[in-house]
């Protein structure tokens, strides 16, 4: 029986060998403009005001990136959850992985709630489809296991 070999180098291993295998959240990256996206929902529905004070609410760019994975993965707010806090090609993703703060189930609805009254619930996914076509990609969903650009 072959025991498991020990590495203080193991998570810098496995990242090399992720990045030989092909993230396609790199290639995601690469071939959508997030920011600019980000930009056209705050214009779309704009922030909530933080005139009574609170928790300052999680970036545009970064709710939009989760909402982006929530959908090419097929996962419920719960499990999307779960997985932003164990699945570490997603925290590489939303450039999280130092962070201790990891949006909940709660904020992530919150969020895809304040796009649905303002009339911009589909504007993130077909804008980064448009991208996404413009380099002969198309966006395929509910592929946990492979969710890749074909």
């Amino acid at each position: 029986m072959m025991k498991p070999r020990i590495s203080l180098f193991a998570e810098h291993e496995r990242e090399d060998r992720r990045s030989k295998i092909g993230d396609p959240l790199v290639g995601l990256t690469k071939h959508v403009d997030f920011e600019a996206l980000a930009a056209s929902i705050d214009a779309a529905a704009p922030r909530p005001s933080r005139a009574k004070g609170g928790r300052p609410p999680y970036s545009t760019l970064l709710m939009v990136k989760i909402l982006v994975l929530q959908q090419l993965h097929n996962l419920a707010d719960d499990a999307l959850e779960y997985q932003l806090l164990d699945r570490r090609s997603f925290l590489q993703f939303l450039d999280l992985t130092e962070s201790s703060s990891i949006p909940d189930a709660k904020t992530i609805w919150l969020f895809r709630d304040r796009l649905a009254q303002a009339g911009a619930g589909t504007l993130v996914f077909e804008q980064v489809q448009q991208q996404l076509q413009k380099h002969g990609y198309m966006a395929r969903c509910g592929q946990i296991v492979d969710a890749s650009l074909v």
